[in-house]
Formats: structure tokens, sequence, C-alpha cells
């Protein structure tokens, strides 16, 4: 698990790779769903790696700019090497891997998409005011994935009549059940302690700068 912890990321970066291969060679076959699905699935793989692998940086800016707290150590709380694992795997493999099997269900898809989006506020307008930057870790991978995704989704979807007040009520439960439950509950809840073992190791912490400029900015 050790293992994992500290490289889930580089492994949904390979995985991420041989999903543009696959999207690329069998692009033809796909129908629209299907496509904006894997699309998405990359996209989401992408933001991951963008956020904790090159540049990356979120721990820090988690942990000492969007939610700090003087309740335990910024290395671990409220974001842990566990946790952060935990959330992300799971939101990639579960929520946005889900409609690739299952394009035509559209709450289903409705969830990852819509998610997706909110980042936009999150990473473009949110993270930067609070670290005093133009760019976030995750922001190419919402601009230039996430937010085109999400426009061609609902606008086919809407445009071909797939797109019900059933399927947004059952998407809308989705993304409560997964913030509410999954990502406050267990990941902000039962994964987090300020007496974590799962510490971010420094070199993963102070990746990119951010920890330095934050701390820097706090002065």
């Amino acid at each position: 698990m050790t293992f994992l912890r500290n490289h889930w990321y580089d492994i949904g970066g390979v995985v991420g790779v041989c999903m543009a291969l696959i999207i690329w060679h069998n692009w033809g076959s796909m129908s629209t769903l299907l496509k904006i699905a894997v699309l998405n699935f990359f996209v989401i793989l992408w933001h991951e790696f963008e956020e904790f692998r090159f540049p990356g940086g979120e721990p820090a800016i988690t942990n000492l700019a969007m939610q700090p707290s003087t309740d335990g150590p910024a290395d671990r709380y409220p974001l842990n090497q566990n946790n952060a694992m935990v959330i992300n795997v799971v939101a990639a493999y579960v929520c946005y891997l889900l409609p690739v099997f299952f394009p035509e269900i559209i709450w289903l898809s409705f969830m990852p998409i819509v998610f997706g989006l909110t980042q936009l506020v999150m990473h473009v307008i949110l993270t930067p005011i609070k670290i005093h930057a133009l760019y976030s870790p995750g922001e190419l991978a919402v601009v230039f994935g996430h937010l085109p995704l999400g426009i061609w989704w609902f606008v086919y979807t809407i445009s071909n009549g797939l797109l019900g007040w059933l399927d947004v009520l059952f998407g809308l439960l989705y993304i409560v059940a997964f913030i509410g439950i999954f990502m406050l509950k267990i990941g902000y809840g039962i994964l987090q302690s300020t007496s974590s073992p799962y510490v971010f190791p420094k070199a993963e912490f102070e990746r990119a700068g951010y920890a330095k400029r934050i701390r820097n900015q706090k002065k």
C-alpha cells in the first residue's frame, strides 16, 4: 500500500497514456456518449497527475491555503497521503470509469460531467485568488478538458432529448452522496486524523514550490 500511496497518480498517468492510445485507435467506432465518457476518464487522470505529480503541489495548497487548520501538522492534516489516494482513486476509477461501460445511462454520466465543471470554480477562480497566482495545479485539465467535454455532453444530450428530469435528479443525488457521504464522512472523516501516520513526504509536499510560496505570503 505504501507504493500505491506514493505513486497512485503516476499509475493513473500510465493508464491515461494507454487510454489515449485506445481512444485514438477506436475513435471512429465509438458512439458520441462513449467518446465523451472515455475522454472524461482520461481528463480526470490528467487532472490528478497535474495536481500531484507535474507540476504537483496540491497537498500544500489544500493544507496550507484552501483548508488550513491549526488542529494538526500541515503535512498530514486535513489531507494526508491515505485519504488523498482513496478520494481520488475512487473518484477516477468508479465515478469516471463507470460511464465508459454504461454510457447510455445518462444520470451515471451526469455526475462526473457536472463534478468536472464545478472544478472550474475551484481551480480557475478560488484557488488562484487564494494563492495569488494565475495558475493552480489541475487548471489546465479543467479548462481544456472538463469544460469543453461538459459543454459537449450537455449540448448533445439536450439536443437529442436524452437528458430527462429523472436523470438530473438521480445525478444530483449521486453528487450529494459522493461529496456528503464519501468525501466528507469517509475521506475527511474516518480517514482524517491529526496523528495520521500517512504523512506527505517532504519532496511531495514541497513539490513545485507552492508550500514555500504560501508560507511566504503568510509572513
